[in-house]
């Protein structure tokens, strides 16, 4: 399964009849259209434009809370179709974030501000919380229930919070230490959890390894690199994890090797089942993978540029291997949330956005 090399019409799946009222063309690519515009506001035209130069596939627009808030590092939709965002509020990660040794700078203590935002598709806010608790937000995920999962790559911890208390009801990792065992994380970027309660977690920034925990927390597997000829045999910084739980797969998005890595995820019973970590399929060359989220057997990624590689949207067909790619130029994209109508919505961490990609 490897990329395609130049775009083509998108999977049916998701390319439906829908039209939303977008920005122009040129407000997110190419500078030619742009300087045609008069009088451009200048807090409105990002440094970082989209490259146009196919027939457009996609209409893309500013999703704008109707409450500011910071830079997003994780998106998720709930059960009732709204957005929720893990953001950062006005913290930023830079040379101060973290001393040498990995941990926080623990003067800058956990983020006082609400940290995650609930918000409706007519982009209304509708509940915010989270304050004290996060040092550097990164992952989201909502597990079956509709309790959230999180990854504080500041205090090396995954947290679950009950979506009805808005309370962390539990915690993986050891608050504020990095470690390497499997009792400690370093710097977690990803959480998938499975309906049975299995925890899949991308120990990403520091120990580049998928650990699997049971719904108590204790370890049951450790999934490493799939060793394949002509590419790296470990991770580098496994970056978003997308479970797919009917056809037992957990796929890792192994950004600085730009390739998804696709496992068994060991979720059935029996002795037919395969164990936990077996290679089951890959898309290398496709870019630097920052995050994947699966719909329907499609998995959907976004791509930061790398030197051979243009960043972009792609997806991956899971029954045939067939990768289609769209959306080129989407720069600085980190998090990816895809709706049950195939809208898909993707944070830009510079500028600080969210944008709502629907497919033509």
């Amino acid at each position: 399964m490897r990329a395609a090399s130049s775009a083509a019409c998108l999977v049916a799946l998701l390319v439906a009849p829908i039209f939303i009222s977008a920005l122009p063309v040129d407000y997110f690519y190419g500078e030619d259209q742009q300087q045609q515009q008069q009088e451009p506001n200048i807090d409105e035209v990002e440094e970082n434009r989209l490259d146009f130069d196919q027939q457009q596939k996609e209409s893309i627009g500013l999703f704008a809370p109707s409450k500011p808030i910071g830079q997003v590092s994780g998106l998720a939709i709930n059960s009732n179709g709204h957005i929720v965002a893990f953001h950062r509020s006005g913290r930023v990660w830079d040379e101060k974030s973290f001393n040498s040794d990995e941990t926080f700078n623990k003067d800058l203590g956990p983020i006082n501000n609400k940290t995650i935002a609930i918000v409706d598709r007519d982009q209304k806010t509708v509940d915010e919380f989270g304050e004290g608790l996060f040092y550097m937000p990164h992952g989201l995920t909502i597990d079956s229930n509709g309790d959230y999962w999180v990854t504080d790559v500041g205090s090396h911890q995954v947290h679950k919070i009950d979506a009805k208390t808005q309370k962390i009801v539990m915690s993986l990792g050891e608050k504020l230490v990095p470690g390497e065992d499997d009792k400690h994380f370093c710097k977690p970027t990803d959480v998938a959890v499975a309906k049975n309660g299995h925890i899949f977690v991308a120990d990403g920034y520091c120990n580049s390894r998928i650990l699997k925990f049971d719904s108590k927390g204790n370890l049951m597997a450790q999934i490493n690199a799939a060793q394949e000829d002509g590419q790296p045999s470990e991770f580098a910084i496994p970056h978003s994890l997308s479970l797919i739980e009917d056809m037992n797969i957990v796929c890792v998005a192994d950004r600085e090797n730009q390739r998804v890595q696709c496992f068994s995820a060991g979720l059935s019973e029996g002795d037919r089942t395969l164990p936990t970590g077996i290679p089951i399929t890959s898309a290398t060359d496709i870019g630097r993978v920052f995050a994947i989220r699966e719909r329907e057997h499609y998995l959907i990624g976004v791509t930061g540029t790398s030197d051979d590689v243009e960043a972009q949207m792609f997806s991956i067909d899971m029954s045939t291997g067939k990768t289609e790619t769209f959306a080129k130029g989407l720069r600085e994209a980190h998090a990816l949330a895809v709706a049950a109508d195939d809208v898909m919505f993707v944070s830009q961490l510079e500028p600080s956005r969210i944008l709502e990609v629907r497919l033509l």
